[in-house]
């Protein structure tokens, strides 16, 4: 048996040709999906800007309300609007100009009654809500209600309240010796208060 050799090593054995291109030539592959063109990360940049405006606005709010309490205004109509709305909602005067602690808030009015002895008699209690010791004035007018009336005074009286201390509470009355008959009532018509010591003479 001879064997055989060729001087062309090409001669026995075949080349296989490349396999075809599994895309078109010159055809770019597809985009992934979405075009690559979406923004990330700019949700949680809008969330946090929105939550920094809302502090800021916050922030602002209570800048103007803490200033509008503490500082108020120069020419003091805040002082006497509170002033007003106090008259308005006791029925009750004052000559005092204390915004924070209107006289017209410490008292009250408990009983009105008669005293038993064809008299009438009114009392109640007084605290006074400042830090320091204060003399006050209580005037109290009591009216006749029969017949119809709406309230026609048959007396007044003032009671007079020394060196109460500041945030004490006392108790105060007035009395009328001799009333009319039928019904009647009574009324706080004016409390002032002072420092201790220096309420002026009636």
């Amino acid at each position: 048996m001879v064997e055989h050799f060729d001087d062309d090593p090409d001669a026995e054995f075949a080349v296989p040709a490349p396999p075809p291109p599994s895309v078109t030539p010159g055809s770019a592959p597809p985009p992934p999906s979405g075009g690559g063109t979406e923004p990330r990360g700019c949700l949680p940049l809008v969330i946090v800007g929105g939550a920094a405006a809302f502090v800021a606005l916050l922030v602002v709010v209570i800048v103007v309300i803490v200033g509008v309490k503490f500082f108020g205004t120069d020419d003091g109509s805040s002082d006497a609007e509170i002033l007003q709305d106090v008259f308005i909602q006791t029925g009750i005067a004052s000559a005092s100009t204390d915004a924070d602690h209107p006289p017209q808030r410490d008292i009250r009015l408990g009983v009105c009654e008669g005293d038993g002895n064809g008299g009438v008699r009114a009392a109640g209690t007084l605290t006074n809500w400042t830090s320091t010791p204060a003399d006050y004035r209580i005037d109290v007018s009591f009216r006749s209600m029969a017949g119809g009336s709406s309230g026609e005074e048959f007396a007044a009286r003032v009671t007079e309240l020394d060196g109460v201390a500041g945030n004490a509470t006392v108790e105060w009355s007035a009395t009328v010796e001799e009333a009319p008959e039928g019904a009647f009532a009574c009324r706080l018509v004016a409390v002032n208060r002072w420092k201790a010591g220096q309420r002026p003479a009636a």
